[in-house]
């Protein structure tokens, strides 16, 4: 008993670093459906090399100003371009996972006329984590789907689909 409580804090800690994002287009509301799960610690991780401290996220202690930098740190390492035109997405909202290690991130993004094309930047924690990977997985027009790797500094963008 003794030795599993003492790798008990160590068993909670994740040795890798790794987002997951989904976005799912909804032709008739002409939206992109935006998930984003971040470790909790790794996005406070980031936020405080930005210069953001005591922002307690995802506890009852949470900074009034926490769920603005979040979006704002989004707005600046998320970008997703339907039909190769910058949209802004709306922020929805955070819940908790169930076992309070990470945050589900929601957004919504308008799609001008049919989706077409997609470009995706994703450079979320990478700035904090030289081992960062982030996930995309995209299901588009029709249902086609595909899962995407952004890993490293090399990768800027990539077209999903179209031209």
């Amino acid at each position: 008993m003794g030795a599993l409580a003492f790798l008990g804090p160590i068993l909670l800690a994740h040795a890798f670093h790794v987002s997951k994002t989904m976005v799912e287009y909804k032709a008739q509301e002409k939206t992109l459906q935006v998930s984003v799960h971040l470790f909790i610690d790794d996005l406070e991780t980031s936020l405080r090399k930005e210069g953001h401290t005591a922002l307690f996220l995802c506890t009852d202690r949470e900074a009034p100003r926490a769920e603005g930098l979040i979006e704002d740190y989004l707005r600046r390492h998320l970008q997703l371009r339907p039909n190769n035109r910058e949209v802004t997405f709306t922020f929805l909202g955070k819940e908790t996972s169930p076992d309070m290690s990470a945050v589900w991130i929601y957004l919504e993004l308008r799609v001008p006329g049919k989706l077409r094309s997609l470009a995706i930047r994703n450079s979320l924690l990478m700035q904090a984590f030289d081992d960062q990977k982030n996930l995309v997985h995209v299901v588009g027009p029709g249902k086609k789907q595909g899962t995407f790797l952004f890993a490293g500094p090399g990768v800027e963008e990539i077209m999903i689909f179209g031209k």
